[in-house]
């Protein structure tokens, strides 16, 4: 009598022999790469790996070409046996703690982490994935040309940065905490994040405590949410009709690779014309 779930152990012992037998191919082959995270995948492309990714994750859905790549699983959970059908022989993703990514390692997938936590850590991180493909050159060209987007992002840097609340997330309350690459952006392109002093990415704040920090500006990102309605909502809150609410461009700021700096460069235009202007409409 078979016992339960014998036939996917069969499944999956299969599927990790023919991926012993690909392995052993030349070490100069190109690698099969699942990047599983969103701006892993705008990082392969953006320095010439994209031809290498066998499959992503949900939301990897630039540059235009990542959206005809298979999907192995989301942010919480990867599908063991559907990514070794892919043959890979690298997973580069941004949490070692996903539901699947230690049985691939077990299963002989080379498993590398790339989870920047600063702006400088994003360039390091291009480059980092580079010399993972092969495309050093290509990944050092790319990072060089963001530095100097980022000095000219210095240049515009206010003399009196606006104290600012970033919403990370409404339903609970969520905001971008000192651990995190979006602070570190905000400090750059001239603000200054109320809750920098907190520990972690993306710690739960409650309204009560945004209230008392009393910010200048509310960054609020369009993503699944009407960003109307929060203005509405925060300047009820606040009493101020006139509250300055701008709105982040989300698929930029929320994903630490090479269009994080675009983003950058976006809401800092925003925050100047909020600055300059009495309207606090976004």
């Amino acid at each position: 009598m078979r016992r339960p779930g014998g036939r996917a152990r069969a499944g999956l012992a299969g599927l990790a022999l023919l991926l012993a037998l690909v392995s052993t191919g030349t070490r100069a082959a190109a690698e099969r790469i699942l990047a599983l995270a969103p701006h892993v995948v705008e990082t392969l492309y953006a320095i010439g790996a994209g031809p290498e990714i066998v499959g992503a994750v949900s939301f990897s859905d630039f540059p235009e070409a990542a959206r005809a790549l298979p999907r192995v699983g989301n942010y919480r959970k990867v599908s063991v046996e559907g990514a070794l059908r892919l043959r890979p022989s690298l997973a580069i993703v941004m949490d070692e703690g996903v539901v699947g990514v230690r049985k691939l390692r077990e299963f002989g997938v080379r498993v590398e982490l790339s989870h920047p936590k600063t702006v400088e850590g994003v360039l390091r991180d291009i480059v980092h994935l580079g010399s993972l493909t092969g495309h050093e050159d290509e990944a050092e060209q790319v990072a060089a040309g963001l530095r100097e987007r980022l000095e000219a992002l210095r240049l515009g840097v206010p003399e009196r940065p606006p104290r600012v609340f970033y919403e990370v997330w409404h339903q609970p309350l969520i905001t971008a905490g000192g651990g995190d690459f979006i602070s570190d952006a905000l400090t750059r392109i001239g603000a200054q994040n109320i809750f920098a002093s907190l520990a972690g990415d993306n710690p739960r704040v409650s309204v009560e405590a945004v209230l008392r920090a009393r910010p200048d500006i509310f960054i609020i990102p369009g993503e699944s949410r009407d960003v109307g309605e929060r203005a509405r909502a925060w300047r009820e809150l606040m009493e101020d009709p006139e509250l300055k609410v701008v709105e982040a461009p989300h698929d930029l700021f929320h994903r630490p690779g090479p269009r994080l700096i675009e983003g950058m460069e976006q809401l800092q235009a925003e925050l100047r014309r909020a600055l300059a202007s009495d309207d606090g409409a976004p």
